[in-house]
């Protein structure tokens, strides 16, 4: 049985809301969240990348133990071939996981400006079809 059969789904926005929870408020681990979503540890990192709640390399370093001293050799260190480790065809690929703050802080103000733009794109929107509305209510009546 696919214990991952959430691979290649979309995230959607309660999810993402949901992993945030779980990882911040209810400090779950990666497998725990994981396991919950159907979904493999390393899409779960990516994520939490993606969203702006974990830094990759951190979550990975963590999960892998990569600060414990190492007592492998050198054989073990590609960890994709070692791990065989997943990623979600939908989570965006990240070539540079580790990005700074200014990064971070221009794509918030750039999602931000996007939202701005699309909610006064809605309330020009809402202004016409009330006027419309008001105008065949008018009109209506006088007939």
């Amino acid at each position: 049985m696919n214990t991952h059969s959430r691979n290649g789904f979309k995230w959607s926005v309660n999810e993402i809301l949901s992993l945030q929870r779980e990882f911040e408020l209810l400090g779950w681990s990666i497998d725990e969240i994981a396991q919950k979503h159907n979904r493999t540890p390393n899409s779960i990192m990516h994520k939490l990348d993606q969203e702006g709640f974990a830094e990759y390399n951190e979550l990975y370093s963590n999960y892998n133990d990569l600060d414990a001293p190492d007592e492998s050799s050198d054989n073990d260190i590609w960890l994709d071939e070692a791990d065989d480790t997943e990623i979600d065809d939908d989570d965006e690929y990240v070539e540079n996981a580790h990005c700074d703050d200014d990064d971070k802080v221009s794509n918030l103000s750039q999602r931000l400006d996007n939202l701005e733009e699309s909610i006064s794109e809605i309330r020009d929107t809402l202004k016409l079809i009330m006027t419309n509305f008001s105008k065949h209510s008018t009109t209506k009546k006088l007939f």
